[in-house]
């Protein structure tokens, strides 16, 4: 199935169908319930560089014991913010900011960032340039 997506970033129902094994009236029916539940969705992303945003970075913050899940919703909230996930090793979270310039990137730390309670420590990590950017790990087959 990877082949087919990779082809041209489109996946028919019929291609579908026929890469299962199951019939078209299936295929549309199971996606449809996955499409519905939530489990998978169908989004758009692009290249932060190619419209104009000029400062993507990672941030590894530490957080105050107890405080992950309320630090993580705050997080969550922020319209800067399009990535937030707990980590294990030295940081316990990372978050993933997109801002138009560094200035922008300089308020966000300054203020937002700042006025959340329970961080203790972070670490600003700009991305200079992207080499790839995937969203179809969950498709791989291992035994292809």
């Amino acid at each position: 199935m990877v082949e087919l997506l990779q082809r041209d970033g489109r996946l028919t129902v019929a291609e579908l169908a026929r890469t299962l094994g199951v019939t078209q009236v299936t295929a549309r029916r199971k996606l449809k319930r996955l499409l519905g539940d939530g489990i998978i969705r169908v989004v758009a992303t692009v290249d932060p560089f190619d419209v104009g945003y000029e400062t993507p970075v990672i941030i590894g913050l530490k957080v105050q014991r107890g405080r992950l899940d309320e630090v993580a919703e705050q997080l969550s909230r922020l319209p800067q913010v399009r990535y937030v996930g707990a980590s294990t090793g030295r940081v316990d979270l990372i978050i993933e900011v997109v801002t138009r310039t560094n200035q922008d990137l300089a308020d966000f730390l300054m203020t937002e960032l700042a006025d959340i309670d329970g961080i203790v420590d972070s670490e600003t990590n700009l991305i200079v340039r992207i080499y790839k950017e995937s969203w179809d790990w969950a498709i791989r087959d291992e035994k292809t």
